[in-house]
């Protein structure tokens, strides 16, 4: 599991990572699932990283008040691309750690 960054939005930091709270409130703004995420799309890709902010702050009891629009208010092109980096690159397991999964797939 990813642990949370922490990132700054205006002059805050809050907790930042996808979350299954993030996936759920994707949705009810969206009415689509995070996995029909358009890339393409500015307002998409947005409503995600604000999902993923709220719902890393709710988990981690960190007030959160910003509105959609107020966070995007905030966010730069470039701050975009970096947030969406951080959700979307791969979880690095320890080498020792692979090699225990792939032995219990075996045994499988």
């Amino acid at each position: 599991m990813k642990r949370a960054i922490n990132i700054q939005v205006g002059e805050k930091t809050y907790p930042f990572r996808m979350t299954l709270g993030a996936m759920l409130r994707f949705k009810r703004l969206t009415g689509k699932e995070a996995t029909e995420l358009n890339q393409d799309s500015v307002e998409e890709v947005a409503c995600l990283l604000y999902a993923c902010l709220a719902s890393a702050s709710a988990a981690d009891k960190v007030p959160f008040s910003l509105t959609f629009d107020e966070f995007a208010d905030l966010l730069s092109a470039e701050d975009m691309e970096n947030m969406m980096t951080l959700i979307t690159e791969p979880v690095e397991q320890p080498v020792e750690q692979a090699a225990d999964d792939a032995g219990e797939q075996k045994k499988r």
